[in-house]
């Protein structure tokens, strides 16, 4: 293993590929690097997030078996931005829901949550001012 590891890549399993591509398009303002039948691959800075189609996973996860949707969350992504407070307005503009309107974190950031039609949580975060 390398001496610092990077994330290369994170595989998001969705029931709706075409709508999950077009709230990525919306909410992130990303085009794809790569798109075929069954996946749709966004860059995130030096991340790659494949958003597969749960219909194309086949092997890929066995022994294992893939969630379904809605059976709680375990995992959060998050992108550091410059506004908290606009990016919620320019969501509720886009029609996406928040899952936590923004708040104060005692940890020294402000945050919004929303989630994405894959079922991913994502969070949104910038640094308070300390004065």
């Amino acid at each position: 293993m390398h001496a610092s590891p990077k994330i290369f890549a994170l595989t998001l399993v969705t029931d709706h590929l075409e709508e999950t591509e077009s709230f990525y398009r919306r909410v992130f303002g990303l085009e794809p690097v790569f798109t075929d039948a069954n996946s749709t691959v966004f860059q995130f800075g030096e991340v790659l997030v494949n958003i597969l189609d749960a219909s194309a996973v086949g092997g890929l996860f066995s022994p294992a078996v893939v969630a379904s949707p809605g059976l709680g969350h375990r995992n959060l992504l998050t992108i550091q931005v410059d506004n908290v407070d606009l990016e919620a307005e320019r969501l509720a503009g886009l029609g996406v829901q928040l899952n936590q309107q923004p708040t104060d974190q005692d940890w020294g950031i402000r945050t919004i949550t929303f989630i994405d039609p894959t079922g991913q949580m994502w969070e949104l975060s910038h640094p308070l001012v300390v004065g």
